[in-house]
């Protein structure tokens, strides 16, 4: 007999990583502007000349032949599905090679490293593989992208095709692992080139002893598992490169640098501001004036309050006892007693127009934010003025800065304005949005210095315009009117939003819409109809004029009946015209409306279709009240009729789409719903058993096993497509518990065409040959001794040990093409 067994397998496996120790020889430069230590950041792999040496990566001494490696730990590297942003200074004293920052995915050069000196930056490959055109051969770093930074240009294949850019030497991006990275032709695997993408040349030698800023700001993977790295060195301009998932193969990447020298030597030195990936920390800087607006100017003598965001965003370490400092411009005071750290009143330290307060603690995904505000004045201006501050925020692991600025402007006075009544069509926010010219909004406007065609309008940002265009009636937004010194005033302008229920004459406007009444509500007098009339018609009359408008009451307004019926006599079912007027004259306004008298019942019908739009059971009708919203989803008759046709096999495919709000209209109202057939095995065996066999020293097949259930099919699919039955068992005939004895192939199918050994692999062993609607007991048409079906194949001497041999089958059906 059959039961299930389960089985699992593990292989576990080891590797040793080897640190280099740290030098600590004399540093013979100058230390870099800023940075921080780099206390197990990085490791050194044997075979590399590389070392950390206090706050400095030392990548290559100043001596020849010298291979730079020096690669982040396996708990420093970066997590690509994550932004990072990083700055390092970079220092190279020397005429050659130059050095390269990488991230890779090949764990084993974290051991043992060896690369291409002097022209191959430690980085690149040597050949190109016989027969396999889009592999790299020789030493090249796996897996990896490189921004190398070339101090000396090389009459070879490495450099060609490149200008030599007066011995200054050039910036750019590749991928040592891919082809498209290289130049060479067929048959021959010799490389003639290095294709160098984003080629920069600065103006600048870069082996001048110089610290040279580098910024990396890396965008996760996009939904093409793309990422992008923009990066910039010095005051060259930003390069960003797009690089695919598939350089890598993985999501976290060791980082780091590798260099090499060759005949001529080089010093190259790193220091880092932040380090990639230890610490995620952003910054903000808001100005704001007295009413707390966000502001980018003001004028003289206001008082500004600095709003200082920063957040920790995660990282191989928390920021570690950060400190804030403001540096404030020379034309700044800091106002003595508005310092607030976290809400809370604080006393920083002011020493030569510079604030600075220790955090007190760590920040961390805990405690991640930190908010600071003061206030300051501007002092001694005379003139308009940009005034800079600098925020920076070190910590024993990070230093980040953000300047900003605001523009104060010397004149004071800004232009007056009065808004024009304009009318604007219903929800068309463009007209306000996109306005090329916002003067026809205004009725008058002028400014005491700057003449009015100078004066800059504008709408003013923030406003909810889409909501101000959204209702029919008075409204309003803002334009600001801004002078030439950067004075600004805002000015309300008031509109009236129309649509095609809005009338107006020269003075008056109404807005209203159609009425409806079912004939059994219709008035019973005329005072009614008339309250009818203004109520659900929402009549509303206004009195305008060029810079307002004014709400009257809409009793005052006139009807004129016409064919309407009088109550209390009854209106038939019909359209009626009346209108609503007010006013007198050439001022008069007149507003026609529909009230449309309905017939109070109408019939309600749903059918029941499958994919082909043909009906399963009868349609199912019933009366509702017209104009009323009804749910069909408690409609209990439904209901019934829905899990009718589910209990036929149907899946339900699609509802009406206003299924839970129905309006019933006079005409009467259809609607359907859509299932689907299905295709699915309905029943097959529990168990299957051979039975207490003997096996003797002959082959023996057993062909007629006993099964409890029958292997049944059901299919009512609208069009009714191939299918086919795949088998597999869990694993070989065995005994419980006993591992060391199975029957491996002693499973078989026999199919129409040929005998199958059934192994722990789905393969196919029936398909449909019938194409009738329904059930297909694929046991009872095709299984027997002489027929199609399961086979036990006991060859000789395959049974070893006398018992009772099981295994769990798996029977799965799907459609076949």
């Amino acid at each position: 007999m059959l039961s299930k067994i389960k089985s699992a397998f593990f292989i576990a496996a080891a590797v040793s990583i080897f640190l280099v120790p740290l030098k600590t020889d004399a540093l013979g430069f100058i230390d870099a502007p800023q940075s921080v230590p780099l206390d197990q950041i990085f490791i050194t792999p044997q075979g590399a000349n590389s070392y950390v040496e206090g706050n400095n990566v030392i990548i290559t001494e100043k001596k020849k032949s010298q291979i730079g490696s020096i690669f982040s730990t396996e708990q420093n590297k970066i997590n690509l599905t994550e932004d990072f942003y990083s700055e390092m200074y970079i220092y190279l004293d020397g005429d050659a090679d130059g050095v390269a920052f990488v991230m890779h995915n090949e764990p084993s050069k974290l051991i043992n490293f060896s690369g291409l000196v002097g022209n191959g930056l430690s980085i690149y490959g040597e050949y190109m593989i016989a027969g396999m055109t889009d592999k790299v051969g020789g030493k090249r770093l796996k897996n990896s992208f490189a921004i190398e930074f070339d101090t000396y240009h090389n009459n070879d294949s490495y450099d060609s095709g490149l200008d030599s850019n007066g011995k200054r030497g050039h910036v750019a991006y590749t991928f040592p692992d891919k082809a498209s990275t290289y130049q060479y032709r067929l048959p021959s695997t010799t490389i003639t080139g290095i294709n160098h993408f984003g080629l920069q040349y600065p103006s600048f030698k870069m082996g001048d002893g110089q610290w040279r800023l580098l910024k990396l700001d890396w965008k996760a993977w996009d939904a093409t598992n793309t990422g992008k790295l923009t990066y910039q060195y010095g005051d060259l301009d930003p390069v960003t490169a797009s690089i695919s998932k598939d350089t890598f193969g993985t999501d976290n990447v060791y980082w780091g640098f590798t260099g090499s020298t060759g005949a001529l030597t080089e010093k190259a030195v790193v220091a880092f501001k932040s380090v990639p990936g230890l610490v995620n920390y952003t910054e903000n800087v808001e100005f704001m004036n007295a009413e707390g607006q966000k502001i980018q100017s003001t004028v003289q003598d206001s008082e500004v309050t600095v709003h200082y965001t920063g957040m920790y965003h995660g990282g191989k370490q928390n920021m570690l006892d950060p400190v804030l400092s403001f540096e404030l411009d020379k034309n700044q005071v800091y106002q003595e007693g508005t310092f607030l750290l976290n809400g809370t009143a604080v006393n920083p330290t002011y020493i030569n127009n510079v604030l600075q307060i220790p955090l007190g603690k760590d920040l961390s995904t805990t405690d991640d934010e930190v908010n600071v505000e003061f206030k300051v004045k501007d002092t001694k201006l005379t003139t308009d003025a940009k005034l800079t501050m600098k925020a920076i925020a070190t910590a024993k692991n990070i230093i980040s800065e953000k300047p900003a600025s605001y523009n104060v402007m010397y004149d004071i006075e800004a232009p007056l304005g009065i808004g024009k009544l304009t009318f604007i069509d219903s929800n068309d926010v463009k007209a306000i949005t996109e306005a090329t010219d916002y003067r026809p909004f205004l009725f008058y406007y002028e400014d005491d210095n700057t003449p009015n065609d100078k004066i800059t309008i504008t709408l003013k940002p923030g406003q909810d315009i889409e909501t101000a265009v959204s209702s029919i009636g008075p409204s309003e937004f803002v334009l600001t009117l801004t002078d030439k010194s950067g004075n600004a005033r805002d000015v309300t302008i008031p509109i009236f939003v129309k649509d095609q229920s809005v009338v107006k004459s020269s003075k008056y406007i109404i807005s209203g819409k159609d009425v409806e009444v079912a004939a059994k509500d219709y008035p019973k007098t005329e005072a009614a109809l008339l309250a009818l009339l203004r109520e659900q018609g929402a009549l509303k009359l206004w009195q305008y004029d060029d810079i307002s408008v004014t709400a009257l009451k809409n009793s005052q307004l006139t009807f004129s009946l016409g064919n309407l019926a009088k109550p209390p006599e009854l209106a038939e079912a019909g359209i009626y015209e009346v209108i609503a007027a007010y006013g007198a004259g050439s001022t008069k306004v007149e507003k026609p409306l529909n009230l449309t008298v309905i017939q109070s019942f109408a019939t309600v019908t749903i059918s029941f279709v499958d994919e082909k739009n043909q009906s399963i059971m009868d349609d199912f009708s019933f009366e509702a009240p017209v104009a009323e919203r009804i749910d069909l989803t408690k409609n209990q008759q439904l209901l019934e009729k829905l899990n009718a046709v589910k209990g036929l096999n149907y899946l339900k495919d699609s509802g009406p789409p206003d299924e839970t709000n129905l309006l019933v209209i006079p005409e009467g109202v259809s609607r359907k719903y859509t299932f689907k057939g299905t295709l699915f095995i309905e029943s097959a065996p529990n168990t299957i058993d051979f039975g207490d066999q003997k096996v003797s020293g002959q082959n023996k097949t057993f062909n007629d096993p006993n099964y409890d259930q029958h292997l049944v099919i059901w299919d009512n699919r609208a069009t009714l497509g191939t299918w086919k039955i795949t088998l597999k068992q869990s694993e070989n005939f065995s005994i419980p518990g006993s591992k060391d004895h199975q029957l491996p192939d002693a499973l078989r199918y026999q199919t129409a065409d040929e005998e199958k050994v059934i192994s722990t692999e789905s393969q196919e062993v029936f398909r449909s040959n019938h194409q009738a609607s329904g059930k297909y007991d694929i046991s009872e048409e095709t299984w027997g001794p002489k027929k199609q079906g399961l086979r036990f194949n006991a060859p000789v001497g395959s049974v070893k040990q006398v018992g009772k041999y099981e295994t769990t089958l798996t029977w799965q059906i799907e459609e076949a093409y």
